[in-house]
């Protein structure tokens, strides 16, 4: 038997362990960010960011964009869990409309979805957005989210 490592060799490098140039990361936050914005008109493009993001933030580790890769998820999944309760609100309300002859006001679960749609739903907007800016404009100074 033969011994056929040498004392001297260095171990191979593994793909995770390769310097990352943070520039690039950079721009593909701020990329990343663009596509959320974009998000507010077309709805599409969020999902496009996110999966950009789901893809880089393992090669964002232990930097400055780590955090912003997890503000894009954070913001990606709490806009789908809002929207989702929005969108099913309304079948409930109008079957219950329906239901009870559209008296609505005598029952506060049927109002639901109305302070839902009108209140809580534009307030997460704003906060989807000040996220987004914020995100923005904190990547552009290459500082952590």
């Amino acid at each position: 038997m033969s011994d056929t490592s040498k004392a001297g060799a260095t171990p191979p490098q593994l793909p995770h362990s390769i310097a990352v140039d943070t520039s690039s990361l950079r721009s593909i936050v701020m990329l990343c960010y663009v596509l959320f914005m974009i998000a507010c008109v077309n709805g599409v493009t969020a999902i496009i960011g996110v999966i950009i993001a789901y893809a880089k933030r393992p090669d964002a580790k232990g930097t400055t964009w780590e955090s912003h890769f997890n503000n894009l998820i954070l913001v990606f999944w709490a806009m789908v869990g809002a929207t989702l309760l929005f969108f099913l609100a309304w079948p409930f309300a109008f079957g219950w409309w329906f239901a009870n002859g559209f008296v609505w006001l005598l029952a506060p679960t049927a109002a639901l979805p109305l302070l839902f749609g009108f209140i809580l739903f534009p307030v997460l907007a704003i906060w989807y957005l000040y996220r987004v800016i914020r995100g923005l404009i904190r990547a552009g100074e290459d500082q952590a989210y």
